[in-house]
């Protein structure tokens, strides 16, 4: 492991380490659910003519939580995809500056959306709604889908930016070779 991936995993310490394990278990947990929900679905509609009850709701939810469950920990660490065609005409402290506005506007989308997604959430909590066949009461599932928005934008704001000044201070920093070890 090289000096510079030791210094970004050790940028995660504490409860960010416990956050970032428990929010990526959920994740894989729930990739794991659906995987089986398909799996029984499909043997149980071809092979036995009975198709489970409720597994489109089921993975439509869980789909939600996956994304959602993941999203904090993929931004803060910096790892959604990118075009970094140009990057090595950049420099890094404009790489720098780039990634902090990258990370402050996706900050203010994700707010706005979580605070829209939160109002869609009330107002089916407010009617009652629920999925049609397991009634899943939808409000409670958009509502925890908004507050994760609002943890991703205080990600990228709080762990998004350490994590780019951590990445930009080893830029900056003396490369140590095995020579000079």
């Amino acid at each position: 492991m090289t000096h510079q991936q030791l210094l970004l995993q050790n940028s995660e310490k504490g409860p960010v380490r416990l956050i970032a394990f428990v929010l990526n278990v959920i994740s894989g947990a729930t990739l794991l659910t659906m995987m089986l929900i398909t799996c029984i679905d499909v043997i149980g509609r071809y092979f036995l003519n009975k198709p489970l009850l409720g597994s489109t709701e089921i993975s439509e939810v869980l789909l939600g939580v996956m994304i959602f469950t993941a999203l904090p920990v993929i931004s803060w660490r910096n790892e959604q995809v990118v075009v970094d065609i140009l990057d090595s005409f950049v420099t890094p402290p404009l790489n720098f500056i780039r990634g902090v506005i990258f990370n402050v506007l996706s900050a203010i989308a994700l707010y706005f959306l979580g605070q829209r997604i939160i109002a869609l959430g009330a107002r089916a909590l407010k009617s009652g709604e629920t999925t049609e066949y397991l009634h899943i009461p939808v409000g409670a599932v958009l509502n925890s889908f908004g507050i994760l928005c609002w943890v991703t934008a205080l990600a990228l704001l709080t762990l998004g930016i350490y994590r780019l000044w951590v990445e930009y201070q080893m830029t900056q920093a003396p490369i140590a070779t095995e020579a000079s070890i």
